[in-house]
């Protein structure tokens, strides 16, 4: 009676060791998993934050700047639950904090960048190339390293799949040799064994090869013998398994972007629901499929061309915009991003909605060409018309009429500089606005400023007066003449009635200043720096409101930082505004 009780004994605790370590399997191999999905999501939050950093650079948008910090912030939270995961495993915790350093350093230079550019500071193309390249270094530095960590962890992964599948086989071995040895002891002691226990050993074994095929298992057996004790093992292993798939599960269904798998084929292997609701195709249909029946064929040379670059350069993340057809012959605009995988032997992809963006981008042309071609072509016409009527062209006018004709001149001329600052503006973000150089009389700039704004200046009883100093520089007149009367204008409109506005010119061996000296109500303290970025206006001292769009100061600082020199104002001694630029001068050592 000992020797059967014995036996079965061995192989019950035999049959418990290795579920056990079968259950630590699982629960390294869910540990792996947590640290792989937290260094993707860290690979995610850095590259979201570079391209958010590209976004803020054309749109200048504060909430853009906010997504910025927001994905540095999440990196550097992965950073820290990476360190929690990685505790009791110094290589790994050694990369980890080389990698940080890595993160570190590109995160500091993407802070630099947005803070800059949140500055309105202009970034050269060379400045901005070498600021690239550095971020494209760290970038790359950071991926690589952190692929180590990941491809590390995934080989522990697939060594901790082996040994649950050598763990499952021999509790399946154990289990068959139980029965084997239960039905071979039953024969010979028939009365030793109930049909209660034959059924529940039955019940075990279903349970077994149920969990193998990931299919639910029968309900928990009672009691509190050996056998019941492993059943129970067998379906909180299951309950685990299960709740890890389910997260994985969730995470992909409930993502906005379209989460795919594509083999070397081009066909699709795995798609999340997003399908659906962003193309109008299920992931049943899509599964199977080329990506050529639903990317435009005028974009399929591309899309292939990167799929291959991706492929050569295993383990990069590229992206490419291109569009989608969905199944309401709708076409989308979409940004992909791609990594290859050699292991798995398929692209992982991403693909993200854009066509909003490009909406925007579209009527944002709309509207300037809206701008160039319906509004600054009938008003030029209707100055060079006031110009005729001036001049006596259409007979001789009343004293009133010229009155209201001058006025009607300034209106003109105000509209058309508003208009040619909105284009301006619009150029200046698109890194067109161009110069020609030649040498320029910086006195006769002044001088034909002084004419263009007579008109406003008697609208508001204001004087200006100009010292007469030739001097010359190597400029593009036009926009010289643009600063000054922007610079003019302004100073017109906050000076009172009978007021003086100073023009005054100045030389060193290198450079030559110009100064607009006005005796208004002033710029605030705190203000002299934001009244040169877009939009920015500065409140008025006196309690008056003074129309304007917050884009002429803007322009002028770009103008005159493109002749290589710089602009500023300060307060006038007595009050007022002293608005300056310096410009270098020909045979200065600038013009070098």
């Amino acid at each position: 009676m000992g020797v059967p009780i014995g036996l079965m004994l061995v192989v019950l605790i035999s049959l418990f060791w290795v579920v056990s370590h079968v259950e630590q399997q699982a629960a390294e191999t869910e540990h792996t998993k947590k640290i792989i999905a937290r260094a993707n999501a860290l690979v995610k939050e850095y590259y979201d934050a570079g391209s958010q950093l590209m976004i803020f650079k054309y749109t200048k948008s504060e909430k853009v700047l906010g997504r910025f910090e927001e994905k540095l912030t999440t990196a550097e939270g992965d950073f820290a639950e990476l360190h929690k995961l990685l505790e009791k495993e110094p290589e790994q915790l050694e990369l980890l904090e080389n990698l940080k350093k890595t993160a570190d350093k590109g995160m500091s230079l993407m802070r630099e960048f947005a803070k800059r550019l949140q500055q309105q500071e202009e970034v050269h193309a060379i400045e901005g190339t070498v600021m690239y390249k550095r971020l494209n270094a760290a970038g790359t530095t950071f991926s690589e390293k952190l692929q180590d960590l990941v491809n590390h962890e995934t080989q522990r992964t697939q060594r901790n799949a082996e040994e649950e599948e050598r763990g499952r086989i021999l509790v399946k071995l154990f289990i068959l040799a139980g029965v084997v040895l239960a039905v071979a002891l039953g024969t010979i002691l028939t009365l030793l064994f109930t049909k209660n226990t034959t059924t529940r050993l039955g019940s075990l074994v279903e349970n077994t090869v149920l969990l193998s095929k990931k299919e639910p298992l029968r309900p928990t057996l009672e009691g509190e013998d050996e056998i019941a004790t492993l059943d129970r093992f067998f379906h909180q292993m299951a309950l685990e398994l299960a709740e890890a798939t389910r997260k994985e599960k969730l995470i992909l269904d409930n993502a906005v972007d379209v989460i795919c798998s594509i083999d070397a084929q081009g066909n699709f292997v795995a798609v999340n629901p997003a399908a659906q609701q962003s193309w109008g195709v299920s992931p049943e249909q899509l599964i199977g499929q080329s990506y050529t029946k639903l990317i435009a064929s005028e974009n399929l040379q591309e899309f292939r061309e990167t799929l291959e670059r991706t492929r050569t350069e295993s383990g990069s993340l590229n992206s490419v915009e291109n569009r989608v057809i969905t199944d309401s012959d709708e076409r989308l605009d979409v940004q992909w991003s791609l990594r290859w995988s050699d292991s798995e032997k398929l692209f992982f992809c991403v693909a993200h909605d854009i066509s909003d963006r490009k909406r925007v981008e579209q009527l944002k042309q709309d509207f300037v060409a809206m701008i160039s071609h319906e509004l600054r072509t009938p008003l030029t016409s209707m100055q060079a018309m006031l110009t005729l009527l001036a001049n006596g062209a259409y007979g001789e006018i009343t004293e009133s009429g010229e009155k209201r004709l001058k006025s009607a001149k300034t209106g003109v001329n105000r509209l058309i500089m508003l208009i040619n600052d909105l284009l301006d503006t619009e150029k200046l973000e698109a890194g067109k606005l161009s110069m020609t150089y030649k040498d320029v009389d910086l006195y006769n700039v002044v001088e034909r400023s002084v004419e263009t704004i007579e008109g406003f200046a008697e609208e508001h009883d204001v004087k200006v007066k100009v010292s007469n100093k030739p001097i010359t520089v190597l400029g593009d007149s036009d926009r010289l003449i643009q600063v000054m009367v922007n610079l003019l204008s302004n100073a017109i409109k906050y000076s009172e009635e009978d007021g003086e506005i100073e023009v005054n010119i100045e030389e060193d061996e290198e450079e030559c200043e110009v100064r607009i000296v006005d005796h208004g109500a002033g710029i605030p303290p705190g203000f002299e720096d934001k009244i040169f970025q877009r939009y920015e206006q500065a409140p008025s001292v006196d309690g008056k409101r003074r129309s304007g769009t917050g884009l002429g100061l803007p322009i002028c600082k770009a103008i005159v930082e493109q002749h290589g020199g710089t602009i500023g104002v300060k307060q006038t001694e007595g009050g007022g505004s002293t608005f300056w630029f310096r410009i270098p001068r020909v045979g200065g050592s600038a013009e070098a």
